[in-house]
């Protein structure tokens, strides 16, 4: 039978049709799925490095008002301090960045964070307590959602 005549039948013919729609649903369906867990991973991240900061900042705080003498922790202790309070979420490891510098120190713009800065200032000094970690990413056209960064500001006094 030449392919003239098959054709007619062919196109009424309503066998695996359901495959051929599965095919045309499936590549979006799925790609829709990771991109939600990518975002869930990353606000999850974000959230615990937020949670990381602030507790951080307030241990600081508590020492700067209660201590007798200068308190002022390395950058490591910061680190250690930051991923024990996030819970888990973020990993003392290499892709956590922390310091902490006056306010002054800051200007207007996007000012990058300097891993390892300790900068205490004066007895009297607004202190910025600055994190970043980067987050996992397995979704394609999330490389921006690849960092999350946080930041705490904590008043000297007198210490």
């Amino acid at each position: 039978m030449p392919a003239a005549e098959r054709a007619p039948s062919f196109l009424r013919s309503t066998r695996a049709t359901a495959a051929v729609e599965f095919a045309l649903v499936a590549l979006p369906f799925f790609m829709f799925v990771l991109c939600i867990l990518q975002l869930g991973v990353y606000y999850f991240a974000q959230s615990a490095l937020d949670t990381g900061v602030l507790k951080t900042a307030q241990t600081l705080y508590s020492g700067f008002r209660t201590g007798s003498s200068a308190y002022a922790p390395s950058a490591s202790t910061l680190k250690t301090s930051i991923s024990t309070n996030s819970g888990g979420m973020i990993q003392n490891d290499s892709s956590l960045s922390v310091e902490i510098q006056p306010m002054s120190n800051l200007s207007a713009g996007s000012v990058p964070i300097t891993d390892g800065v300790n900068n205490y200032g004066t007895t009297t000094s607004t202190l910025v307590l600055r994190a970043q970690a980067s987050v996992t990413t397995f979704a394609p056209g999330f490389s921006t959602l690849a960092v999350a960064t946080s930041s705490a500001i904590v008043r000297r006094q007198g210490t």
